[in-house]
């Protein structure tokens, strides 16, 4: 099954921590073939979605600072454009349903793929309004908020302008400054074209389901808080493990009691917390899936184990089928 697994994708990179507390990495293939770059600790990947985990602690940095509510409604924050219903009228959705998916935002077919680096900038209040085809849909509560669970990298755009207007920097910067610093991370950001020219030479050729490699190498992720976190398994699992702490009441990194929020499942919506999944009992899941990788997450907050798979293809098949949840679980002695 390994090698079935590592046969499917040009390059993985793995990190876990077992119950005792000890660290172990592997890695296999290439970052990239075509010039026979092997891949390596210092390979960055792309998390894809679980950018969302890091943007959920990002908000509740804000939160623990009393500079927002959660249990607020997001357009009280947001300036210059504002969430609204299907009817024009503002959106009474809070900051926490947009966390969790129940804002009724929904996201325009095969949204959020297919930018090219070379193609003609977009913003992200060209994202929210819909007026691009990378999401062609506009942003709103087509749903009453809290009455379903719609997956939305729309609703993270949000998120990311809500962030920007309150910290009044770059959401990058804030990311960088309130998390990734903090936990002096070296190979780890959110992309924007400073940063994929700095860091371009360890990050990882994206390849599509049919194996071939992506235009320009990797393609480009303007909705940062949605899906454009780089990182290597290794400092992802730094951010994980002090994110457990904290659920513990361990260290500095994020108060407990916000910890645990975003740790627990959302009422009515049992599988989902704050930026998180719900995978069992003690058990906290954040996976990734784009054109050009594929990666998963995996964290037993009870045991502190925790397991990273991070790769550099889309298998054109979720976790489950592709083996990534395999690899996965095996680093776990609780699955």
């Amino acid at each position: 099954m390994k090698n079935q697994i590592i046969e499917r994708f040009p390059g993985i990179g793995c990190a876990w921590v077992n119950a005792a507390g000890e660290l172990a990495e592997e890695y296999f293939g290439f970052a990239d073939i075509e010039n026979k770059v092997v891949v390596d600790e210092n390979t960055i990947f792309p998390a894809c979605s679980i950018s969302k985990f890091i943007t959920a602690i990002c908000v509740m940095k804000l939160h623990e600072q009393k500079l927002i509510d959660i249990d607020k409604p997001a357009n009280l924050y947001l300036k210059q454009w504002k969430l609204r219903m299907s009817d024009g009228n503002e959106s009474s959705a809070t900051i926490r349903a947009i966390l969790c998916h129940t804002a009724g935002i929904l996201d325009g077919e095969d949204a959020f793929y297919g930018l090219r680096r070379g193609d003609p900038e977009i913003t992200l209040i060209d994202i929210l309004d819909g007026k691009t085809s990378y999401n062609n849909r506009p942003t709103c509560s087509e749903k009453d908020p809290g009455t379903a669970f719609e997956y939305s990298d729309a609703g993270y755009c949000v998120l990311q302008l809500l962030v920007q207007e309150i910290s009044q920097k770059p959401f990058e910067d804030f990311a960088k400054e309130m998390i990734f610093d903090s936990l002096q991370l070296k190979s780890t950001f959110f992309i924007s074209s400073k940063n994929a020219e700095r860091f371009e030479n360890k990050m990882a050729t994206g390849y599509d389901d049919e194996g071939n490699p992506i235009p320009g190498r990797f393609p480009v992720i303007p909705d940062l808080a949605a899906s454009g976190l780089w990182t290597t398994p290794k400092e992802l699992l730094a951010i994980a493990k002090a994110f457990v702490a904290s659920l513990n009441g361990q260290g500095n990194f994020l108060a407990s009691s916000l910890a645990k929020e975003m740790a627990t499942p959302v009422k009515d919506f049992s599988w989902t917390g704050l930026g998180l999944f719900i995978g069992g009992q003690d058990i906290l899941v954040s996976q990734g899936w784009g054109e050009n990788a594929q990666c998963m997450l995996k964290m037993n907050y009870r045991t502190k184990e925790i397991s990273i798979v991070m790769t550099n293809r889309n298998p054109g098949v979720d976790q489950t089928e592709s083996g990534i949840e395999w690899l996965v679980n095996k680093r776990m002695q609780t699955e």
